[in-house]
């Protein structure tokens, strides 16, 4: 138990946790916008709709988890 309190309050455990969640974060929005990329290179429409899409809702997903993980209880 007392090692379970010792590194809740590590400042390291902190940091990696946050910076994770955001790396991950990142990795949603990157692959939504190379998916929506490779779907218009399909397409080959003049404006980047799927890109556009993609991005947008990848960014609402991956802040969707960010906001699932902060508030998630362990």
């Amino acid at each position: 138990m007392n090692e379970k309190k010792k590194n809740k309050n590590n400042p390291l455990s902190f940091y990696a946790k946050y910076s994770a969640l955001a790396f991950e974060m990142i990795i949603i929005i990157v692959a939504g916008a190379f998916g929506g990329r490779e779907l218009d290179k399909v397409v080959n429409w003049n404006f980047p709709v799927f890109t556009l899409i993609l991005t947008l809702l990848a960014a609402a997903g991956a802040i969707l988890f960010g906001v699932r993980e902060l508030f998630k209880k362990k």
